[in-house]
């Protein structure tokens, strides 16, 4: 059976890890909740993720169900997700309610508490409002 969406690595993203990991993420998500497919087929933006620690840089490039994950910053990123691997971590496991992220349980006040410290930084995300919050919840597991 086909899948209505497609997830594939940019040549070179495969060494970083973390594209792959990504990949099986989100797939699973799509797979297991399907109410996440309407969110993923209306992403068409370029999300780019800084891990400091890890030493990690890469793009996610989402068009309208398809998703391709780029080693390195692209060009035409409109979202930078910069923060430590931990973080990121927290907002796969991030709870959604009402389509918003929750910031009211323990992993919720994490994810809070390191916006306000800088942990976690977040550009482009209010002239891009709907897309982080698409992106968001296609990336919870919950």
């Amino acid at each position: 059976m086909t899948k209505p969406y497609t997830i594939e690595l940019a040549e070179g993203a495969e060494a970083l890890g973390l594209p792959v990991m990504l990949k099986d993420l989100i797939g699973q998500n799509l797979d297991q909740k399907p109410k996440k497919l309407l969110d993923f087929i209306k992403l068409r933006i370029q999300i780019g993720l800084i891990i400091h620690d890890a030493d990690i840089r890469m793009t996610l490039g989402f068009n309208k169900g398809v998703l391709t994950l780029y080693p390195g910053i692209q060009d035409r990123v409109q979202i930078l997700v910069e923060a430590d691997a931990e973080i990121i971590m927290a907002l796969s496991n991030q709870t959604i309610k009402w389509g918003l992220p929750y910031y009211f349980d323990d992993t919720g006040k994490e994810i809070f508490d390191a916006i306000k410290t800088g942990r976690l930084k977040v550009k482009g995300m209010i002239p891009h409002f709907p897309s982080m919050m698409r992106f968001s919840r296609i990336m919870s597991v919950r």
